[in-house]
């Protein structure tokens, strides 16, 4: 059962690349289906307290978010990312759901500065297939529940709102080239790595260096096959994406896997020329601000 799951995943994530090439379209690729396939699909015990029909709608409603305060919103990046946050976080309290990587839903539309219709349908019937597939790949129970006080989530409001202002001064302190790549440092992927760290319970805050390496890891072998095989070889995406997710899914069978790390082998594949060379350092660089985050915004003992 181990084999088909992996199977699965990589024929998907595959899948989600084929047909970004074939529409002309980036913004199919949502880069959290790689996480989601990790928890809702290649874990046989559940990891998030979700019903399948509650991941469409979900993620969808987030989609909605992030894109709505693009069209709706006139103000600068740092408000919006921020603000998308907020929201994504207040509707998983409402609906007393810990599935995290709905934030990178909302938050990754900002990122990038989309306003295409095509994000939020591409996010739409990515999620309603993960959500059909999770019949076919069933899992343990759900696990319970336990909500998060609101000091917790403002604590790491204002870690994210800390390393937000510090790209905001690097965009006007660095050069041009340098400033445009320092928000690249908090794709929605590492945000969600820091919502994972700061859970108290969660066995990842033992080994901080272990997850750390597996992110670095994938920002590298997503780029490299991006850059490489795709963009300098001009081979089709989908032979980059299925290289790069078979590394890490082969990563995954030696340590346990961390669903954000496999998003990230798939944010390259939406990053501008000058920028993703550049990405692992980025990644690295932001991995360790937020595991650190993560980790000092919720100390074992409060």
């Amino acid at each position: 059962m181990r084999g088909v799951r992996h199977l699965a995943t990589l024929l998907f994530l595959t899948a989600i690349a084929i047909a970004a090439e074939a529409t002309g379209q980036r913004e199919v690729v949502f880069p959290e289906a790689g996480a989601l396939c990790v928890g809702l699909w290649l874990m046989p015990k559940a990891v998030w307290n979700v019903r399948g029909r509650q991941v469409p709608l979900l993620l969808t409603g987030a989609a909605l978010i992030g894109w709505g305060l693009n069209q709706l919103l006139p103000v600068g990046f740092e408000i919006r990312f921020l603000l998308a946050f907020c929201a994504v976080v207040l509707l998983l309290r409402t609906v007393r759901c810990n599935m995290y990587p709905v934030v990178s839903a909302a938050m990754l539309p900002v990122l990038i500065g989309t306003t295409s219709w095509v994000y939020p349908v591409s996010v739409a019937v990515l999620s309603t297939l993960l959500a059909v597939g999770r019949r076919w790949l069933p899992q343990t129970e759900r696990v319970e529940y336990r909500p998060y006080g609101l000091r917790h989530w403002l604590r790491l409001a204002a870690a994210l709102a800390l390393i937000v202002a510090a790209g905001f001064a690097a965009r006007r302190l660095l050069p041009e080239a340098w400033g445009t790549g320092a928000h690249y440092c908090m794709v929605p992927p590492l945000v969600v790595t820091m919502i994972e760290f700061a859970n108290r319970r969660s066995g990842f805050r033992k080994r901080p260096w272990t997850v750390w390496g597996l992110i670095v890891v994938a920002a590298a072998v997503g780029t490299a096959a991006e850059l490489w095989l795709h963009r300098t070889a001009g081979l089709p995406m989908a032979v980059g994406v299925a290289c790069s997710a078979t590394a890490m899914l082969l990563l995954f069978r030696r340590y346990k896997p961390f669903a954000p790390a496999l998003a990230i082998t798939l944010v390259p594949l939406l990053l501008p020329d000058g920028v993703l060379p550049w990405f692992p350092l980025l990644a690295a660089l932001g991995a360790a601000y937020f595991i650190a985050a993560g980790i000092l915004t919720a100390p074992a003992k409060d």
